[in-house]
């Protein structure tokens, strides 16, 4: 699912869990667990109720020089 969510903010710029859930038909409860997850990791950004994909996570894929 990590992998989803990335794929997802690679191409939506910020979005919240719910909207997350929402479009890609998961689970809201296991995307927040996933989300949460991935802040620890240092892969997102939460920023005022909306996630971001970090510069870490954009240059580990690739995105960022």
């Amino acid at each position: 699912m990590m992998d989803t969510l990335l794929a997802y903010l690679r191409i939506i710029p910020a979005a919240s869990a719910e909207m997350m859930a929402s479009d890609l038909g998961l689970s809201p409860r296991e995307v927040q667990d996933a989300l949460h997850e991935m802040d620890d990791a240092g892969d997102i950004i939460l920023r005022n109720g909306w996630y971001r994909i970090s510069a870490a996570a954009k240059r580990r894929l690739g995105d960022m020089p």
